[in-house]
């Protein structure tokens, strides 16, 4: 999103020196009241901030795998919602997953909300989501869900963008005012949208009609011309036809993309350690991803989504691959101007604190799978001077090629 980030500085858990976040350029969307409360967390008490340090912490990293390994009691079952194979293409293609001491049940759910939803039943122990959906949970009175694990990509197009009907007469963002735009609400691109249209003086609660479908809805919406515009996914796009483009994610977002466990399910000696060996194998799995992208373009675009090589590799380079960093002081700073934004934007009614819904006692198993893997986390800068497409010379839509 297009934030304004303050430049102060952080202790970060147990071991970890002080970092600085980067000032944020551009038209900002914190208001001042917003840097207040993030200068209140962060001047907090870092003893209150730091993380449960697993007993793998200062080992051999040569000896984790096997060590997380021992720790899971025999029998244990863990069940992982996902949301479009995130979890269960990449733990059987790159053979990370091959030799579990759990059995794994992966579940396939159509978005956030939907993964939430389960976690909260108790359907599922684990669960991959976006950026926006926990601190809407969090809002709506959920307390029994934290994230444990988190990516970031920043300056990611997130894969999203905001869609036109060709001949519809728009040309600019500022055109939807008065029309009519599919998005699934509570959603990484219920956020996205919102901040679009912030950025160019709207609002989706009162200048655009907003109409609310499920996620796998939002294309046959567009497609049947029932909509003048729609936020979509890239393979959602080609499926389209490649309509005309407005803005795509990049500086509405951060990439963000936790994966949340109940806390009922972390206090189960048993699945907090089948929690712990498998966010070690996520993050190795993710890893591999950056490595061989050929064969993820193949597994997740081409086999998985349905589109051709060339169209995965293209959403691939516009995407990026992120890293899972750490969940410190910064990152936890980062989440809370995410869920801000989304006050600031109407995606979000009420301020939340996101703190007691971050997790980094597993911060230790993530920083060691990286420098196993020689993954290196980029700075937490998210440049105010992205192109997101919106603001093209000649105001005409574009095309991803």
């Amino acid at each position: 999103m297009r934030w304004l980030l303050t430049s102060l500085s952080f202790c970060g858990p147990a071991g970890w020196p002080a970092r600085r976040i980067p000032k944020r350029r551009g038209r900002g969307l914190a208001t001042l009241a917003a840097i207040g409360l993030v200068f209140a967390q962060a001047i907090a008490p870092c003893a209150a901030r730091a993380a449960d340090v697993p007993a793998t912490s200062g080992a051999d990293d040569s000896t984790l795998a096997a060590r997380l390994a021992r720790a899971v009691p025999r029998g244990t079952r863990l069940i992982v919602a996902e949301q479009a194979g995130e979890g269960s293409v990449p733990w059987k293609l790159s053979g990370v997953g091959a030799d579990a001491p759990y059995a794994v049940t992966f579940a396939t759910f159509n978005g956030g909300p939907a993964v939430l939803e389960a976690l909260v039943s108790g359907a599922v122990d684990v669960g991959y989501i976006g950026e926006a959906p926990l601190p809407i949970a969090v809002g709506a009175g959920v307390k029994d869900l934290v994230a444990i694990a988190i990516t970031a990509n920043p300056g990611s197009p997130a894969n999203t963008y905001l869609v036109i009907q060709p001949e519809s007469g728009i040309r600019k963002v500022e055109d939807l005012r008065g029309r009519t735009v599919a998005y699934p609400a509570g959603t990484g691109r219920h956020m996205i949208l919102a901040s679009i249209l912030h950025d160019h003086g709207l609002d989706l609660r009162k200048d655009v009609k907003g109409v609310q479908v499920a996620g796998s809805e939002v294309a046959p919406t567009f497609s049947s011309r029932a909509v003048d515009a729609a936020i979509v996914l890239g393979h959602q796009y080609f499926r389209l036809g490649s309509p005309p483009v407005l803005a795509n994610g990049a500086g509405h977002n951060w990439g963000l993309n936790p994966i949340v466990a109940r806390k009922s399910a972390l206090d189960d000696p048993a699945k907090s350690a089948a929690i712990a060996d498998f966010l070690r194998r996520a993050v190795a799995m993710y890893n591999w991803q950056a490595k061989h992208p050929d064969d993820w373009i193949t597994a997740n675009y081409v086999k998985q989504r349905g589109m051709t090589f060339e169209q995965g590799k293209l959403l691939l380079k516009e995407e990026g691959m992120g890293t899972y960093y750490p969940i410190d002081a910064e990152l936890t700073e980062v989440f809370q101007q995410i869920a801000d934004g989304l006050v600031e934007t109407g995606a979000l009614r009420t301020k939340v604190d996101i703190r007691p819904y971050v997790d980094g006692r597993y911060n230790a198993i993530v920083q060691a799978q990286n420098r196993i893997d020689d993954a290196i986390p980029r700075p937490l800068v998210n440049d105010g001077q992205l192109d997101d497409g919106s603001r093209k010379p000649d105001s005409q839509p574009f095309v991803l090629k």
